[in-house]
């Protein structure tokens, strides 16, 4: 399949909206609002260069970060509830899109980081081909939360290399009750494996930045060892014990964690 085919089916998952799990059927082509909430036009919350990406993908000069606004789920603890929950940001058009990546190219960034981008992404792929189409060379980045559709995975071959893919909960459960949203951790599982099929295990340039590959991140919950450790087995399990990891321990209560004594 072309590329101009892929992005043409990736289109057509918009209206009646099959982008995720969630499979809501919003017709956003035509202005209804998806259960992310959101309809057509993609709305980004900023772009900058990043350097708050694990080393290999941020490099010296930063990730070129386009942070999208809204999100299939409804992360509890999210530190960007501004624009993930409450969706504050910018209305752009694919061309702007194509610009923006672009400009990051021009700044000097190590890659282009399409950011909690699955509700935006026959958009994002259109604006890409047309950035490539401008002279576009850095690899390309889908930091995501791990909840995807496999076809839309599959569509995603050939225009993805790097994916930042979280692992957040050892069980469907915890997904429900912390994420609002169904089946987190079974999704999680089978796409990250169509993303390593896809792009292999890490390869580095010769300053040690990610040219392509997986990194698993995992989010360390207060009281959340077991969790954890859980995560970590069905990984060894379902893969090897030689895929990176990222732990990351940023996590702070905010947004509606105070509902939840365990993780407040």
């Amino acid at each position: 399949m072309s590329e101009l085919e892929k992005i043409k089916e990736l289109y057509k998952l918009l209206s009646p909206c099959y982008l995720c799990p969630l499979n809501c059927g919003a017709k956003r082509l035509k202005g209804e609002q998806g259960t992310c909430n959101s309809q057509v036009v993609p709305r980004i919350s900023s772009y900058t260069l990043y350097k708050g990406e694990e080393p290999p993908v941020s490099g010296q000069n930063g990730s070129g970060a386009i942070f999208f606004s809204n999100c299939n789920l409804r992360c509890v603890y999210c530190q960007n509830y501004n624009f993930s929950q409450l969706g504050k940001g910018k209305d752009v058009s694919v061309l702007e899109l194509s610009e923006i990546m672009m400009k990051l190219q021009s700044m000097n960034a190590s890659n282009i980081n399409l950011i909690t981008a699955t509700h935006f992404l026959p958009q994002s792929i259109a604006a890409l081909r047309l950035a490539r189409q401008k002279g576009l060379s850095l690899p390309i980045v889908l930091n995501t939360s791990g909840y995807e559709s496999l076809e839309v995975l599959r569509l995603l071959e050939g225009f993805i290399d790097i994916y930042l893919s979280d692992f957040r909960y050892a069980t469907d459960e915890e997904g429900i009750k912390y994420s609002g949203v169904p089946f987190v951790s079974t999704f999680t599982l089978s796409a990250i494996k169509e993303m390593l099929r896809q792009v292999g295990n890490i390869t580095f340039d010769s300053k040690g930045i990610m040219k392509k590959g997986v990194i698993i991140r995992i989010l360390v919950f207060p009281n959340g060892i077991e969790n954890l450790r859980k995560i970590l087995r069905i990984i060894k399990k379902e893969f090897s014990t030689d895929i990176y990891i990222s732990l990351m321990s940023q996590y702070v209560p905010v947004y509606l964690a105070k509902n939840f004594p365990e993780i407040n």
